[in-house]
């Protein structure tokens, strides 16, 4: 009798584990049936953010930097992160303050170090507010016409970022942008946010090619023919150009022209309309990049 009871004991809790198992699968695919039926396609960050789940930093292969550009639509938002600090260059346009939170809890980060707003345009702004109600933000560093950055350096542990623009004062917005320069060691970043011909004008009168080179850029202006004048972006001489830009957006971005130029220039050249997000990694010394879909 005792042997009759305990092999239906173990009959019953292996029942039991199977109906555990099966229901917690028909709950996931339940839920994950009804966010598809959510506005615009979830990616797995949202449906692990929906039920307070991120995935693992390990998902990412990071080294002592890491530089994400995101892909927001036609905006910019770049993420750089060490194990130290935390640096969001833009928000990129309304809507994408889940994204921007979603990484950085994966990443672990509690509170952001710094946001930069590059200039007061909505496709680099817009998600600024959203942003600010869902993460604590240590510093700000949002600039006008009457701030003076040019010239000024954040160095932070290991690394170092050099505000080299603007130089001058512009009606034109876009020419006030401001144009960062990230060092780690051997490796650099330069990012253009929307500066024009007239501002990398500015930049090439004021300053040497060592100050100006970078190892990876990011495009000025989204690709418009406006900006990447060809002498700009052979003192710049990067190997990889990152263009942020949405995917048929009304602007024609990026424009023929600049492709023209980049490519003139052997540049391996990203953009977050084809390749999603897009990371690069150095250890200070070699640059790796992965795109992340």
């Amino acid at each position: 009798m005792r042997r009759e009871i305990r092999r239906t004991g173990k009959r019953r809790i292996g029942r039991d584990k199977q109906l555990l198992k099966r229901s917690t699968a028909a709950i996931f695919v339940i839920f994950t049936l009804a966010i598809s039926y959510l506005p615009g396609t979830p990616s797995w960050d949202d449906i692990y953010a929906a039920v307070g789940l991120f995935p693992s930093p390990q998902n990412y292969d990071l080294e002592d930097l890491n530089v994400f550009f995101l892909d927001v639509g036609q905006g910019d938002s770049i993420l750089i992160y060490t194990e130290d600090t935390s640096i969001l260059i833009d928000t990129g346009p309304k809507g994408n303050e889940q994204k921007i939170y979603n990484l950085l809890k994966t990443l672990k980060v509690e509170s952001l170090d710094y946001l930069i707003i590059t200039h007061q345009h909505d496709d680099h702004n817009g998600s600024q507010k959203a942003l600010e109600k869902l993460m604590p933000i240590t510093n700000e560093i949002i600039p006008n016409k009457t701030t003076k950055m040019a010239g000024m350096t954040l160095d932070l542990k290991d690394i170092s970022l050099k505000f080299l623009g603007p130089v001058f004062v512009s009606d034109n917005l876009n020419n006030m942008s401001l144009v960062v320069k990230l060092s780690y060691k051997d490796t650099s970043f330069l990012f253009m946010a929307d500066a024009e011909e007239d501002e990398e004008g500015s930049l090439l009168r004021t300053y040497s090619a060592e100050d100006l080179h970078a190892d990876v850029l990011k495009v000025g202006h989204h690709g418009s023919e406006s900006s990447s004048a060809p002498a700009f972006i052979k003192t710049v001489n990067p190997q990889f150009a990152v263009i942020s830009v949405g995917k048929d957006n009304d602007y024609g971005h990026p424009h023929k022209q600049t492709l023209d130029t980049l490519k003139g220039q052997n540049i391996n050249i990203f953009r977050t309309d084809r390749d999603g997000d897009i990371l690069f990694t150095t250890n200070g010394e070699t640059i790796r990049f992965s795109l992340i879909k």
